[in-house]
């Protein structure tokens, strides 16, 4: 059922395509606030250390970048973050996402982001990739610089900026600390064995998608002051902190991609479900073979609307489905132990990458419960359940498809250090 077309890769193709295909590449570009200073005069390579590069471990499978660049979030799986080794792996962008053979139509490769000097990271810097990961830069056409603005021509941004293709996700990370950032970048360039895996360029417009990644449909950096259109001050002021975390980790992990709004919580129905056709995106062997069976994915309401969102389940439901994977409503609000598991577990469908961000520590993960319960203002959008395998996904959640929790100890065979 997986084949090339892995549960992640389908959840943020579905969602940033959708918003590719809708608006083109047309418009001139238009350019977000200026953000702080991204890179600090602390060069990443005073602070690479074990405990750094273990930082960035986490972030990489919380964060779900082998659900492109290979091996999910299983680090020790083969091809681990080496980038794509076939056709079937590339991303449509454009029109022909919904349409094939429609115009326009470009092809994006998830690349290489092991340490090879010749065909990964290796021959960029730490301050490269973190610059990729705050303001979506192409590492191989942008210098080794402090990047201080995101207007071009000013703060040493770029005057004609390379961004890159969706659906990478950068304008998701760009609201992660820079610390975080920085142990990211330390761990693709000192945690992960090189692997020689030469993938071809994406393909993209003349303007490098500059006039895609606009502050209308992905939100400002830094982000809005809370609360922003579609959030509401907790009632309990007590919660009020978890709330912010909350709000920073729904962000920079992407919920809105599929879920609405993108990074931007004043657009409107931001979390609260898929509103259009072309925000619901199929799963299972129909993505390989178009006669196999197909399960279509409907991204939830997660506002606490008491009908129609995450009002009717409690933060601990919620957190059950973040940590375990079990949809809320076909599973008990109690504590979830190998002894309470349920026997005949109700998944969530693939769409949702709970196996990527069950790596989230319980903190974070409650936090996002906090926040959605209590941080946004409820929306009355009723969306259809997703289609439910027979077997409610069981058999699909593998340790050999999707990796352990905990993830194996490092160095796995994909790693290095000790």
């Amino acid at each position: 059922m997986r084949g090339s077309s892995g549960p992640a890769r389908t959840r943020r193709s579905a969602a940033i395509l959708a918003v590719i295909a809708a608006t083109g590449v047309a418009v001139a570009f238009t350019s977000g606030p200026d953000g702080p200073g991204a890179a600090r005069e602390v060069g990443a390579e005073q602070q690479v250390n074990r405990e750094t590069i273990l930082k960035g471990r986490q972030l990489v499978l919380e964060h779900g970048c082998g659900g492109c660049h290979g091996g999910d979030a299983n680090p020790a799986a083969p091809g681990f973050l080496a980038g794509i080794t076939s056709p079937a792996q590339e991303f449509p962008i454009g029109a022909c996402a919904e349409q094939p053979g429609a115009e326009p139509c470009w092809m994006t490769r998830p690349r290489n982001l092991t340490p090879d000097n010749t065909t990964g990271l290796g021959r960029f810097s730490e301050r490269q990739i973190f610059n990729a990961l705050r303001f979506g830069l192409r590492p191989g056409e942008t210098a080794d610089v402090e990047i201080t603005s995101s207007t071009p021509g000013e703060g040493n941004f770029p005057l004609s900026p390379k961004y890159l293709a969706p659906p990478m996700p950068w304008n998701s990370w760009r609201h992660m600390p820079d610390a975080d950032l920085w142990a990211i970048a330390a761990y693709l360039k000192h945690g992960l064995k090189p692997v020689s895996n030469q993938v071809e360029d994406s393909e993209g417009p003349p303007d490098f998608w500059a006039s895609a990644y606009t502050e209308e449909t992905f939100g400002s950096y830094p982000a809005p002051p809370f609360p922003a259109a579609a959030e509401q001050e907790p009632v309990d002021r007590s919660l009020r902190d978890r709330v912010l975390a909350g709000r920073q980790q729904v962000l920079e992990h992407a919920c809105g991609d599929c879920h609405g709004g993108f990074q931007n919580p004043n657009a409107e129905g931001f979390l609260a479900g898929a509103s259009a056709p072309g925000q619901i995106f199929p799963v299972g062997p129909c993505l390989e073979d178009p006669s196999a069976p197909c399960f279509m994915m409907r991204p939830r309401n997660l506002t606490p609307h008491p009908e129609a969102g995450t009002g009717r389940y409690t933060e601990r439901q919620i957190f059950n489905a973040i940590r375990h994977g079990l949809r809320p409503s076909g599973t008990p609000d109690r504590d979830i132990t190998p002894e309470t598991f349920p026997a005949d577990p109700d998944f969530l469908g693939p769409g949702m990458i709970w196996f990527e961000v069950r790596h989230m520590s319980d903190a974070d993960i409650r936090a996002i419960a906090t926040y959605l319960k209590h941080g946004l203002k409820p929306v009355n959008r009723v969306m259809e359940e997703s289609d439910r395998h027979p077997d409610g996904w069981g058999t699909f959640y593998t340790d050999e498809e999707v990796g352990t929790f905990p993830a194996p100890p490092f160095p796995t065979v994909n790693e290095v250090g000790g």
